[in-house]
């Protein structure tokens, strides 16, 4: 909702709270009708002569009323500051909170990240000669044997060997990826699954064996993937029990990731709440600013038009003709011509002159006696 209509609707709300006779308005009624619908008790309207004598009985100094208003509002926008220093030490802290990772136990199985460079890859699509074909074969037939002599060294260089010939399967990858794997090569050994899932990727020993490196790693959520989708493609036993052991383990990070996930996402709405509230109070505190301008704007224009008028009637006036005590002041000139001409043109009879003149002006109006 605009939270310039908000600023709006409350005010009226404040208005119609300090004057209730205002629901009695016609234009009100749907508001009215409105609030007898959901079973509200309506105030009684107040009569006229009680509401004025309450408002007499209540009257303050207006002076008075305006510095208590200030005070009232810097003490108010003093609480704001210090309510949103509050929440903002609130928010830091529950960004710390959400920023912690998941606490791990130690692992006595994890293994450290080997470094690069990992055993070479060979070309794809290459087309081979009977001759290294013959000599592919024989590579892998020796890796074959040293891996059953328990000669892992000796089977992982016999397996580099046939792969450099290119054209490698991805068997040949994920078998030399479970050696490495067993010389704690972990990163290596992902790095040959991952080789073999480019050229089958349905092939259930390259996935067992990445998530048996990946659980040797303590990268929990890859690991559980990878055994899950290899179990799928192809179950045995031997990985039954590491398959279980990771399941446990990630359940246990996934139910804690998912309240982390929770927690900032309250934060967040908690964040955007506060952050309309404030545009709110921002766009009340904009019009009472304004009104508050344009109230003093109107007193000073009011006493500068009160100084006018005053010093009109003080200045403007015409002296009064001898004899009739002066004319009021700051009467039109014009109407007052009018007036002496009308005198003359009609006469004001024999022996008539104005109180207090003197008995012949030379220089003044003549005017005729009366018949």
């Amino acid at each position: 909702m605009d939270p310039e209509k908000v600023v709006l609707l409350e005010e009226a709300i404040d208005e119609i709270k300090e004057k209730p006779s205002l629901l009695e308005l016609p234009a009100l009624d749907f508001l009215k009708d409105w609030l007898l619908s959901l079973g509200a008790k309506l105030p009684k309207a107040e009569s006229s002569n009680g509401t004025s004598k309450s408002a007499s009985s209540n009257s303050t100094d207006p002076a008075r009323d305006v510095e208590a208003k200030e005070d009232k509002e810097v003490k108010e926008e003093k609480d704001e500051k210090v309510e949103e220093a509050s929440q903002e030490e609130q928010d830091e802290q529950d960004e710390d909170d959400g920023s912690e990772e998941v606490a791990e136990e130690e692992d006595p199985e994890r293994l450290p990240e080997d470094p690069e460079p990992f055993p070479d890859l060979g070309a794809a699509d290459v087309e081979l000669s009977d001759a290294d074909m013959d000599k592919q074969s024989a590579a892998k037939e020796a890796a074959a044997e040293a891996l059953q002599d328990g000669k892992l060294e000796e089977a992982l260089a016999k397996y580099t060997e046939a792969i450099r010939f290119g054209n490698s399967s991805a068997m040949m990858y994920a078998k030399r990826a479970e050696i490495l794997l067993k010389l704690k090569r972990p990163r290596a050994c992902i790095n040959d699954s991952s080789e073999a899932l480019k050229l089958n990727p349905d092939s259930a020993k390259a996935y067992k064996v990445r998530g048996k490196a990946y659980r040797k790693l303590c990268m929990w959520q890859e690991s559980y993937s990878d055994l899950t989708t290899g179990q799928k493609l192809d179950f045995d036993e031997d990985t039954a029990d590491v398959h279980q052991f990771v399941t446990t383990k990630w359940k246990v990070i996934h139910d804690k990731l998912t309240q982390k996930r929770l927690k900032q996402e309250e934060h967040g709405r908690k964040r955007k709440e506060r952050e309309y509230e404030k545009k709110v109070a921002e766009a009340k505190r904009r019009k009472a600013q304004a009104k508050k301008e344009y109230e003093e704007q109107k007193r000073r224009d009011e006493e500068d038009q009160k100084r006018e008028e005053e010093e009109r009637q003080k200045y403007g006036g015409m002296g009064g003709m001898g004899g009739m005590g002066g004319m009021p002041g700051g009467m039109d000139p014009a109407l007052m011509a009018a007036l002496i001409a009308q005198m003359k043109g009609k006469g004001c009879g024999k022996g008539f002159m104005p109180t207090g003149a003197a008995p012949k002006q030379s220089d003044g109006p003549k005017i005729e006696e009366m018949d």
